[in-house]
Order: C-alpha cells, then sequence, then structure tokens
C-alpha cells in the first residue's frame, strides 16, 4: 500500500510543475505563436514565435504562483512521509 501511495504522489507532484497546456496559433502573416502553460496552478508560461528563420522564447513566471505550487508539493510530500511514518509505528 505504501508504494500505491508514493506513486500516486508522485504523479499528483508531475501534474503540479509539468507542463499541461499548449496553445498553438498561426498568424496570418505565417508567425506560429505557441503558449505553453506549466503546471495546475499556471505558474507559468512559455510564450515562442515562430517565423523562419527567426525564433523568439519568453517565460512569464506568475511568482504567486510559483509559490502557491511549492508550498503545495511541501504539503503533499510532508504529508506523505508523516503519513507513512505513522502507519510503521506498531500498535501496542
Amino acid at each position: 500500500m505504501r508504494g500505491v501511495i508514493v506513486f500516486a504522489a508522485a504523479l499528483v507532484t508531475i501534474a503540479l510543475w509539468a507542463p499541461l497546456r499548449n496553445k498553438p496559433e498561426r498568424m496570418p502573416d505565417g508567425l506560429i505563436v505557441t503558449e505553453t502553460y506549466f503546471g495546475v496552478f499556471t505558474y507559468l508560461t512559455l510564450r515562442t514565435e515562430l517565423k523562419e528563420p527567426t525564433y523568439k522564447m519568453a517565460w512569464t513566471p506568475n511568482y504567486a504562483r510559483v509559490t502557491t505550487t511549492v508550498v503545495a508539493t511541501a504539503v503533499l510530500w510532508g504529508g506523505v512521509v508523516s503519513g507513512l511514518k505513522k502507519s510503521r509505528r506498531p500498535d501496542a
């Protein structure tokens, strides 16, 4: 059961941090603009612009949401670790 809990917590952690949404658009002038949103709380947006031969990337962090993501991850893993430690104690 512990392995399942740790695996589920790892999946939730990935969802908190990984790029989850992507929004590509082609403009009338041939420019391709893609916005990639990272994490459940959208703590970071990557905007790319591609028109041969130029390529631009811009990172736009949202520091309040980065903090929220860090705190959520710490609370999640703190709960998992403390829950697993409590379950190891033998009942007397």
